[in-house]
């Protein structure tokens, strides 16, 4: 088996070079031998982790599912991490609110699962964030983080477009938004009231309400101070349907060029008089967004000139003969303002970094004054990639020059910091250089028996040519091209490889690394962007460390406490765990003299029940459990930035809302994917206040409700199968010798072929055998769930009913006796399948509205070729495959294309 070992040397003859110097150098030996030992340990203890999620695509519509493929790796380079087990993905609503998460199970650096919108989540921008909670101890940059939309088909009811003229005088700012509003209908809204507020993300400047005329149309005249506009602000408009209901959309104004930030970045770090320096430019606004201008300076009679490109950036060499400010004109389309390049320096150090050459990467370093610092003239060259040193060399440059030719082979594929130190340890100069990746694997699709007739089913293949492939984690997405022509701006490549290193938001990052790749664009990117989450001054302190550790699975953290108002604490003692989930298991562990415990590394789906006994040394069972929450719960996410973002309604996004209200309106008329039919039936239960009780019903009310405490002797039954039977019309219940029960709801059946009905407990879905543990004397309330309309929330995993069962402490621990302790906990979220209709074997009447066709969020494969098949929906004319992922060694791969 050809094995691929990323194990990247310091060069033998820098090494040589660099010792036979240490006697008579002895700073930079000490500064060297530091940097060598603090590097070392920042790669062995504290390897970081990376995340990226592939998303079946950005825009959802109420109803949808979010199908996600987690890829995790790890050191550098990034391989596969064999480090975390769990990865958390979680939407957030747009002011940070936590609205969903799940816990995914990591498996060789790679997972996947989905996240099921309702058919009532609120129109908005939301944020998905993933990452592991050893990840997460690097703070909240490292972590990966995708904007998408989620829509109401409902609120096409108004569809506004706005388009804005912008004056500049000064430092105040005039805008004449022409406002269009139209109806479902694409038909004017005559003399309707539209509401409107003039906001950011902390403040509304303005807001009043005004009569469109019979054309639907207004022209709003807004007025704004320059300085109040180096922030997002949005025009918000709202239409009131009724006093209880209105929708809302948002547009930005544009920002004035007083707005603009533009950089001027030396290569190297300083613009020296008296040498020919590189000078990188970055002109964005203040979201982000690149700005296009170009630029002219007149130097001694040479004019010298520079055009930002599409993503706001560019370069030009000056060569500057004095320290004066040197004045730049700038044009940003009609309009002209005046600016300087400042901070020119007589002294320092000039840094030329070439990489163009395939193999070689070419240095030259110029000085002036360098004895002033180092009277030996030595400087020391380091070049990294996350603390992997690649090259290390001392730089003599006593004679105002130096330089030095490093093989690419040598280094880390991707990012590399390129560093010039003073003895002491000072860095003088630094850049960063993009080393391209050896051995690429290419993913190519093979579809050339394409058929875009309706319910047609396609098969193609998917082949990745390159060296030594051994398989690997790869997904698969095909959607409907027509109405999802939107992409992300982001690939595994262009995400791993250059957004999650580098600092700053970085324009449309896959056009510059994902199936392709664009070396003059990376290029600039290096000039104008710094390392993320690498600081020389803390690192040669040694002040580096991660407080989070690496989950291998499912832990469990809390107290042992004396019972009741003891004043003397615990002293330690033992705890057994009997775990009653998917298997069997019993766990004998200890607790200490603080009374911590941690039962970890678990493995278990949805909820597990355990039951813990406890004794400690001095008060022996009369102990209670106190559990910590679990690690990733929270309700906002601390620090969260409030993004305000565009709303503007294609073409494309219009069909689209349009077949998603389609597909609505199929499921409401057919059922969801998975049919529900319904007999007649009828429903006899004791109706109860649930306002007695506490108790959080996430899905409502269900159609037959019991409150056992009203029957005579329920704590006797033996379980919740014997106090089941007979209480609700329609539900049947059979128990065999070995206590396993299977129950059947009359009225509920589904194409899949029946059995038992989704359990919750509490509003988390468990198995039918876990539910069996649960004393009937703990539950406050017994919900069927059996019409089309209550079982809609759930979607086809209720295709056979469900059962809702609420306890009367919610969740947590039962103390079921002295130090004997009953508790349910959540583990990996269940991973849903993702439903295709099989029209060879089937031909369902109800209408096919799919906008995804395909997902697959793990490719299998045989040999180098994977087969891809699926079926059309109705109305499907084009494709847009996007394929990526990573083999066993951490090469990445990306495909895209529209058919």
């Amino acid at each position: 088996m050809k094995k691929f070992l990323f194990i990247i040397p310091i060069a033998l003859f820098s090494i040589l070079y660099f010792f036979s110097s240490f006697q008579n150098k002895p700073g930079i030996a000490e500064l060297s031998e530091k940097i060598i030992s603090m590097m070392e340990v920042y790669v062995d203890e504290i390897p970081e982790e990376k995340v990226f999620l592939h998303l079946d695509r950005n825009y959802y519509a109420s109803g949808d599912n979010i199908w996600f493929s987690v890829y995790l790796t790890a050191g550098s380079p990034d391989i596969p991490s064999p480090l975390s087990k769990v990865v958390y993905v979680d939407l957030l609503d747009s002011e940070g609110n936590l609205v969903q998460q799940k816990t995914v199970r990591i498996e060789e650096g790679h997972g996947y699962g989905d996240i099921r919108l309702d058919a009532f989540t609120k129109e908005g921008n939301y944020v998905i964030k993933a990452y592991s909670y050893w990840q997460k101890g690097f703070g909240d940059e490292a972590l990966f983080r995708s904007d998408i939309q989620i829509l109401d088909t409902y609120n096409l009811k108004f569809q506004p477009s706005v388009q804005f003229e912008k004056t500049e005088n000064n430092d105040r700012i005039t805008y004449t938004a022409s406002i269009v509003g139209l109806d479902k209908r694409l038909q004017a809204l005559p003399s309707q009231e539209v509401y409107y507020k003039i906001s950011n993300t902390n403040s509304t400047a303005e807001e009043g309400s005004f009569f469109l005329d019979e054309e639907g149309k207004y022209e709003l005249s807004i007025f704004m101070d320059a300085k109040d506009l180096n922030t997002p602000t949005a025009l918000i408009l709202s239409f009131k349907e009724n006093e209880e209901y209105s929708i809302s959309r948002q547009f930005l104004l544009p920002f004035p060029n007083s707005s603009i930030d533009l950089q001027f970045l030396p290569e190297g770090g300083d613009l020296i008089a008296g040498f020919n320096n590189k000078v990188a430019v970055r002109a964005i606004y203040p979201d982000g967004s690149p700005a296009t201008l170009s630029g002219k300076i007149n130097q001694e009679g040479q004019e010298i000139t520079f055009e930002t490109n599409d993503s706001g950036l560019a370069s030009f060499s000056i060569n500057p003969t004095s320290t004066e400010d040197i004045p730049v004109t700038v044009t940003v389309g009609e309009t002209s303002f005046e600016t300087n390049i400042t901070n020119v320096k007589n002294e320092g150090i000039n840094l030329a970094v070439d990489s163009s050459n395939e193999k070689l990467v070419n240095i030259l370093i110029q000085s002036k004054g360098y004895e002033n610092i180092s009277p030996s003239g030595e400087a020391l060259l380091v070049v990294h990639a996350r603390g992997r040193i690649g090259h290390m060399q001392v730089i003599n440059l006593s004679n105002g020059v130096g330089g030095a030719r490093i093989n690419k082979s040598q280094l880390v594929p991707g990012v590399n910091q390129l560093t010039i130190f003073e003895p002491e340890g000072t860095p003088l100069a630094e850049r960063m250089v993009f080393v391209p990746f050896e051995n690429e694997l290419k993913l190519k699709l093979n579809a050339s028996t394409k058929s875009t007739k309706a319910r047609e089913k396609n098969t193609w293949e998917v082949n990745i040519e390159g060296d030594g492939f051994e398989g690997g984690a790869y997904s698969v997405a095909i959607v409907d091209a027509n109405e999802m022509p939107f992409t992300t701006s982001s690939s595994i490549n262009s995400y791993l490889k250059l957004e999650s290193e580098l600092r700053g938001k970085i324009h449309d990052a896959k056009s510059l690394l994902g199936q392709d790749r664009n070396d003059e664009g990376i290029e600039l990117i290096m000039l104008t962007h710094g390392w993320k989450r690498f600081n020389w001054k803390d690192l040669l302190a040694g002040n580096f460390e991660n407080k989070n550790f690496i989950e291998q699975g499912i832990n469990i953290t809390g107290t042992v406490k004396p019972k009741g108002d003891r004043k003397r604490g615990v002293t330690g003692g033992n705890m057994t765990v009997y775990s009653k989930g998917q298997s069997e298991d019993f766990i004998s562990l200890e607790f200490g003299e603080n009374g911590k415990f941690i039962i970890d590394d678990m493995d278990f789906s949805d909820t597990t029940f355990l039951t813990i006994s406890a004794k400690d040394r001095r008060h022996k069972e009369f102990v209670d459990l106190e559990l910590d929450p679990p690690l990733s719960k929270y309700s906002t996410w601390e620090n969260f930035e409030p993004k305000l973002q565009n709303f503007n309604i294609s073409e494309a996004l219009r069909s689209y809302l349009n077949t998603a209200e389609k597909r609505t309106s199929a499921n409401r008329a057919f059922g969801d994917i998975n049919d529900i039919k319904l007999d007649e039936f009828i429903i006899q239960s004791k109706r109860f206040d649930s306002s007695e009780e506490d108790i959080t019903r996430i899905f409502g009310k269900g159609d037959a409700s019991l409150k056992p405490e009203d029957i005579g002797g329920f704590d006797g039954f033996i379980d919740i199968f014997q106090l089941l039977q007979g209480r609700f019309a329609g539900v049947r219940v059979v128990s065999d010798l070995q206590g396993s029960a299977t129950i059947t709801i009359r009225g509920v059946g589904s194409i899949t072929g029946g059995g038992n009905p989704m359990i919750l407990l509490d509003n988390t879905p468990v198995d039918i055998s876990f539910a069996s543990t649960i004393p009937p004397s703990d539950l406050a309330a017994i919900e069927i769930f059996k019409s089309a309309a209550s079982l809609a929330i759930f979607g086809s995993a209720a295709g056979n009913g469900a059962i809702a069962l609420y306890t009367k402490r919610g969740a947590g621990i039962g103390n079921i006796g002295d130090g004997v302790f009953n508790l349910r906990f959540p583990g990996y979220s269940t991973v849903s399948e993702f439903y295709m209709p099989k029209y060879d074997r089937e031909n369902p009447t109800a209408p096919d509205f799919r906008s995804t066709l395909y997902w697959n969020p793990k490719l299998e494969w045989t040999g180098n070729s994977a087969k891809v098949e699926f079926f059309n929906n109705d109305i499907v004319e084009k494709y847009k495959i996007i394929i990526q992922g990573m083999d066993k060694f951490g090469r990445l791969s990306y495909y895209e294309e529209e058919l």
